[in-house]
């Protein structure tokens, strides 16, 4: 029997990112994990988890999305920190977070072995997580809930590009958090792509979709095409709010 020490964090957020990567870092020596897996949006993580593992030789696999920014209307208005980030955007006149990596982040990724997979929106349904459904809606917004209208009879709602990559719905994953249905998404969609081998050992980190970039939740899982095969191992962190 092991005794294991998990950390939930008050609520999800950049803030939390620190803490996840040392956690994942101390796990990674501890068992010798060799494949990393992480879900990014802007390559923020991205370039904190190389900083501090730079001495460790890893096969790194990062999972972002394919559009290339959001409305800071559609960030999430129920947690104080990313309220403080929708603000400062306001502050600033930036009406758009980025939600992709870039192609100079992406080139300078894959110069130091890094590999890098966008997920494709086959039907151009986004990542609206955030939007409000009573509002009047304009620009790329209205366009996304005229999209998901029309094809709520076939797609519910709820459902996102990474799913329908996976090849599975992924929401009840999020009794647990929306990092944890992300990490185990991702972590199906890097073996489907050849990017890690079925059955290997995956410590797999993401984050709650939030702006800003960051990541607040970390599983360890046997890799496995079929999400519903990823065995987790071992979960090192997520929030208690989702």
């Amino acid at each position: 029997m092991e005794i294991k020490e998990i950390v939930y964090f008050d609520e999800p957020g950049p803030s939390n990112t620190p803490t996840i990567l040392e956690l994942a870092k101390k796990r990674i020596e501890a068992l010798g994990i060799r494949h990393v897996v992480i879900a990014s949006q802007a390559g923020v993580t991205v370039k904190r988890f190389l900083e501090i593992t730079k001495d460790i030789k890893l096969d790194i696999v990062v999972v972002t999305n394919s559009i290339k920014g959001i409305l800071i209307s559609t960030l999430y208005s129920k947690y104080e920190e990313s309220k403080r980030i929708k603000e400062d955007y306001k502050r600033k006149g930036i009406t758009h977070f980025q939600s992709t990596i870039s192609d100079e982040d992406q080139r300078e990724f894959e110069k130091a072995g890094v590999k890098v997979f966008k997920i494709p929106d086959y039907i151009n349904i986004g990542e609206p997580l955030g939007l409000d459904e009573e509002k009047k809606l304009e620009g790329s917004e209205a366009q996304w809930k005229l999209i998901r209208s029309k094809l709520s009879p076939f797609i519910p709602r709820h459902l996102r590009p990474l799913d329908i990559e996976a090849g599975m719905d992924l929401s009840l994953l999020t009794i647990i958090s929306q990092g944890f249905r992300v990490s185990v998404g991702v972590t199906a969609v890097s073996v489907q792509n050849g990017f890690v081998p079925e059955g290997e050992t995956v410590l797999s980190i993401a984050g709650t979709g939030f702006a800003g970039g960051g990541a607040d939740t970390a599983v360890i899982l046997r890799a496995h095409s079929n999400p519903k095969s990823c065995l987790v191992k071992e979960i090192l962190g997520f929030p208690k709010l989702k």
